[in-house]
């Protein structure tokens, strides 16, 4: 099946398999979390939702049945003072994330600002109720725990927000715990009030903005970034654990080698 054309290439479904496979180096059986901009990967050859139902596909041929797979929905409705309806508020993470979560058998996780959609073998494990966005039991954490990877498909630009979760593991102090309310309308119509902390950025400081290139230089520099090109961009892949150690370490030596600029 062709997928996209590519330049002067045609990019076959077959050929997506195959690099993710044999150059990612998905394995069956992999929890992967998929940040995805598909914007210069080429341009598709298939009907707009033939063509993120085949990717998706694609991903599930990957991590095969006993995989995991899940995509970042991120909708920041109570920072924006809007309810959160599990079935009806749509990804702000791109056209690949709002189509997976409205697929069979993926369900969406109840944060209000950072939900996730997942589907797979270890599914119930990431679905655990937290006091804190990226806090004990949240995706991100999990995600860790279980060794998984972190996938950025299509952008090189974005996908670095597992940073946010070692910067509360590690109470940088130029963030600060920040609560916010607001109603929820779960997968059954119910409704309910809930509160939830985000350890948010201190912006009277300085210093306080994550910085992509100092994330992407540290990354490489402690070899956990594999890149692979792919059509017109790249496929990345970042193991979470290994992101959580080695940062923690840099971080607990400078608390501040997020946030400024490296020489």
């Amino acid at each position: 099946m062709q997928l996209l054309q590519s330049k002067n290439k045609i990019i076959k479904r077959k050929d997506l398999i195959d690099t993710l496979r044999n150059k990612v180096g998905i394995q069956h059986g992999d929890t992967i979390c998929i940040h995805s901009s598909l914007l210069h990967l080429g341009t598709p050859l298939l009907p707009k939702d033939m063509f993120l139902k085949t990717i998706i596909e694609s991903f599930y041929d990957a991590v095969g049945k006993k995989g995991t797979m899940i995509m970042p929905t991120f909708t920041y409705s109570f920072c924006k003072n809007q309810v959160y309806n599990k079935l009806q508020s749509k990804s702000t993470m791109g056209a690949l994330s709002e189509f997976f979560r409205t697929q069979e058998n993926v369900t969406r996780t109840n944060d209000p600002i950072f939900s996730f959609a997942i589907k797979g073998e270890r599914k119930q494990y990431f679905l655990k109720n937290t006091t804190s966005c990226f806090g004990e039991n949240s995706v991100y954490d999990m995600l860790a725990k279980e060794n998984g990877k972190i996938i950025l498909f299509g952008t090189e630009e974005s996908g670095y927000t597992f940073s946010h979760f070692i910067e509360e593991k590690i109470q940088v102090p130029y963030r600060y715990y920040k609560t916010f309310s607001g109603k929820i309308i779960d997968e059954n119509n119910q409704s309910y009030n809930r509160d939830i902390k985000y350890y948010v950025r201190d912006t009277s400081k300085n210093k306080s903005k994550l910085l992509l290139y100092n994330q992407i230089a540290l990354l490489q520099l402690t070899n956990n970034f594999k890149k692979i090109t792919f059509a017109n961009s790249h496929i990345i892949s970042i193991n979470a654990k290994q992101w959580l150690d080695d940062f923690s370490s840099l971080i607990q030596k400078d608390y501040y080698i997020l946030v400024r600029e490296l020489i």
